[in-house]
């Protein structure tokens, strides 16, 4: 494994001009998402209550069993593998919550070497550092990658869950190892995860059925296992399990054409968000069908059609599901496509970054420069109460020997704990 690994990286570093664009991409990368980071991180609710968490782990001991609540007061918890990643750099820190800030940008790092090694495999190099441009200048991609909280692991599972089943489908037996361990993790993100589930069931006639498919789906199912574990056990000791069946019977409303209408534009509002631009929204509509005809005009196979076929469930799954659920429904819930968005974007710019007609290649690379230096501009550009302001609030009123309670979710008195409380205890 470790020699592959090397030889994997021995193959990129002997592409010298592509190494050197990787370099550039990578630190812009690290600047948008490090620059002035208690200036323009937030620390709002979730992220002080999963502070407090943090704190009575590395404090005063108490493991975390169970993640973040699938949806407030519903009684459902995702797995609390998140928790134990988060610990470290809180760890690191002292509990200063500048460290939720880091890990949220050590997530974006892993998010955009997911996208380059999947982008690379299954297309080319030069399509994969077209694909890190995008996310790396994309103003969603930043802002998200800026907030500390589960969702950060979304697209990074969500593009290894792609490529994992792609793999699976047409053919490679050992990618269900893989499929076992994102499934796995996908359940410590997000409840969103659920949606997996079908789109595996949706794709299993196209297994491969063979004795090592049987061998490696018994290793992938193990894994989940192993992964799942800290939830089983909090399952089996508290019975758990009622808390969903209640919950799904009360947001289940069945099928409504009216519904599956009104959700259109959530369903596709990845593209709107990767695309920026508001003029360009009504093309979320139609890029899916399009890439997939001039994909298959190009070369008409089984791989790519299933290709195609995966990449349309990825946004016709959560779009049915979410159809059927009649709670309260924001953009994130749709967040496994993006990097979907990502793939068809770059498809289409790498068409023409690799057309003969010089002008086309002039095109495409104006495209590039205009979202990013555009892209860029607005994060710049962009202010929000963050937690350098909160710091300030909280030592002016240390200062003037105000007490500050604790009340839960305030970003104030989890700063009083760290900076008066933890000292005189």
């Amino acid at each position: 494994m470790r020699s592959r690994i090397a030889k994997y990286f021995r193959k990129i570093g002997r592409d010298k001009r592509g190494l050197i664009i990787f370099i550039a991409i990578f630190a812009l990368f690290i600047f948008l998402r490090f620059y002035q980071i208690e200036e323009r991180n937030q620390f709002h609710i979730d992220q002080v209550n999963d502070a407090w968490v943090v704190k009575n782990f590395i404090v005063d001991g108490k493991v975390p069993l169970l993640g973040t609540p699938a949806r407030l007061n519903s009684g459902i918890f995702m797995g609390p593998l998140y928790y134990y990643y988060l610990s470290a750099f809180y760890f690191f820190t002292n509990l200063d919550p500048v460290a939720g800030g880091v890990s949220s940008g050590v997530a974006g790092i892993i998010t955009l070497l997911a996208i380059f090694f999947v982008a690379r495999e299954l297309f080319s190099t030069k399509f994969a550092l077209i694909a890190m441009v995008i996310y790396t200048a994309s103003y969603a991609a930043v802002t998200a990658d800026r907030i500390q909280w589960t969702v950060n692991f979304l697209v990074p599972v969500s593009i290894l869950m792609f490529y994992a089943l792609y793999k699976a489908i047409t053919g490679s037996e050992k990618h269900l190892l893989l499929l076992g361990i994102a499934l796995g993790l996908s359940f410590h993100v997000h409840f969103t995860s659920v949606f997996y589930l079908l789109i595996i069931l949706l794709t299993l006639p196209f297994f491969p059925r063979t004795r090592i498919s049987a061998k490696y789906l018994t290793y992938g199912i193990l894994a989940f296992l192993v992964v799942m574990l800290p939830t089983i056990i909090h399952m089996l000791i508290n019975k758990g399990g009622g808390d969903l069946i209640s919950y799904l019977g009360i947001f289940y409303h069945g099928i409504h054409l009216r519904r599956v209408m009104q959700l259109i534009s959530d369903a596709f509002i990845q593209f709107e968000q990767i695309l920026f631009f508001p003029q360009l929204k009504i093309l979320g509509f139609f890029l899916l069908p399009i890439f997939g005809l001039f994909y298959l005009k190009e070369k008409l196979n089984r791989n790519r059609i299933l290709f195609i076929y995966l990449a349309a469930l990825w946004f016709l799954v959560p779009w049915f599901i979410l159809s059927l659920y009649s709670g309260e429904i924001t953009d994130y819930y749709f967040l496994i496509g993006r990097p979907i968005v990502i793939l068809i974007l770059s498809y289409f710019l790498y068409r023409l970054i690799t057309n003969p007609l010089p002008m086309l290649k002039v095109i495409a690379t104006l495209i590039i420069v205009v979202y990013a230096y555009i892209n860029v501009n607005k994060f710049l550009t962009f202010e929000q109460r963050s937690l350098s302001y909160y710091k300030e609030e909280t030592m002016r009123r240390i200062k003037s020997g105000e007490k500050i309670e604790f009340f839960e979710g305030s970003p104030e008195s989890y700063l009083y704990y760290i900076y008066k409380e933890r000292h005189e205890n």
